[in-house]
Parts: C-alpha cells; structure tokens; sequence
C-alpha cells in the first residue's frame, strides 16, 4: 500500500472511489482529531510501547486516503523508520514521544512570559531558519504571548515588514502564535499551517516559525 518513501502508492488512490472535494476534508478534519486522540492517550503515561506505535502505524494504513496529507504524514514516516527493522529502542522512543508531543502541543510553561504553550510544534522548520524582517511578509496565527494582533503587526511594520491575512506563495513566514487551541485543527489556526506545509511540500520558501523564535530576532533587530 505504501511506498519506500512513507507515501501511499499511487495505484492504491486510484483504486479508492475520491469522494468530492468537501467531503474529504470533513473526513480529513474527523481523522486528525481521531489521530490527535490516540496521540494524547499514548503519551499519558510518557511512555509509547512497540505495540502502541505499531497500533498507530496500523491505523495510519487503515486510513489510507490521508497518509499523505498532514499532520499524518508526518507520523507516519516517524513509525515506519523506527519499526523498519522489527526492533523498537529506546531512542527510536524517544524520537516518537517528541513528535508526538509536537502533534498534540504541550501542557508546559514559558516561564519567562507566564504563558502556557499550547501550539502544534510538528510543522516547525528544523533547523531554525533566519529571520529576516525588511522587506519580508509574514501571517501570524494563534494567540501570541506577546501581545494582541495588532501589537504583532506594529512590531512587524517598525521592522519594514508587512503581514498578510493569509498564507500564499508571496508570503515568506508564518509565526505560529505559542498559546494554540488543542483543537487547532477546526480553526483558522490550523488552517494556515496546513496552507503553508501544503506550500512549502511544493517547494515554495516558506517558513514555519514558533513565536519564542520570532521574539528572539525581534529582540536582536530591536
């Protein structure tokens, strides 16, 4: 069903009968909550056994028609290396807890701005891009730690950047805001993160930023 590099072959979706464009991102939107589910039971305990991540990778595969949309792909490519070999280590673990983690966002605190972090890290560019701020357009989105949108946009604008209300090839990053909704996938959140690694799978420029990141270089251009 899946090829070598972690994508659904191409006569397997040709075998499936499409339904219309809508209907699949319902069907999409119903699977990454069901997926983000069983993420978050899994890692209740910290710990994610072999039988658990093959579970995961076996129902990936049963859902198919997603494999390669985000965030599955992602997990999926995750599970399929660290179970390749039919020995699952503790750091192959470890590699899983981590992306898991970044799936479903955490519980924990930036103490230094008191706020709680709560947004998907799995769409983060790695390594850290530069950022570099004149002449450069941006789309932020989620709640900032920093302030209020328009106190992001005025940092944006005294930087000679300007900000986009929505993600396209003309947009070079997107700042993701650090107090996420869990339930990013239903919200316009998570529909321009899925916009831009969309884009950026496309091979557009375009980089995914956590706002801690984008406070860092605010602060060196300040």
């Amino acid at each position: 069903m899946f090829n070598k590099t972690g994508r659904i072959a191409p006569e397997e979706r040709v075998r499936q009968d499409p339904p219309s464009r809508f209907t699949l991102k319902q069907q999409q939107d119903r699977a990454a909550d069901e997926l983000v589910g069983l993420c978050r039971g899994m890692l209740s305990d910290g710990v994610v056994s072999a039988m658990e991540a093959q579970f995961l990778k076996d129902w990936i595969e049963r859902n198919a028609i997603h494999a390669n949309a985000f965030p599955f792909d992602i997990v999926y490519r995750q599970l399929q290396s660290a179970l390749a070999d039919g020995v699952f280590d503790e750091h192959e673990e470890q590699d899983l807890l981590s992306t898991l983690v970044n799936l479903v966002g955490g519980e924990q605190r930036d103490f230094a701005h008191a706020s709680p972090s709560l947004a998907s890290a799995l769409p983060l560019c790695q390594p850290t891009p530069a950022i570099h701020f004149a002449g450069s357009v941006f789309v932020v989105t989620g709640t900032f730690a920093f302030g209020n949108r328009r106190q992001v946009i005025d940092a944006l604008e005294s930087r000679q950047a300007s900000a986009a209300s929505s993600v396209s090839k003309k947009v070079n990053f997107l700042v993701i805001g650090e107090i996420g909704s869990q339930a990013w996938r239903h919200s316009s959140y998570g529909r321009k993160i899925e916009a831009a690694v969309e884009l950026r799978e496309a091979g557009v420029p375009l980089r995914i930023v956590s706002e801690p990141h984008w406070r860092e270089a605010l602060a060196s251009t300040s």
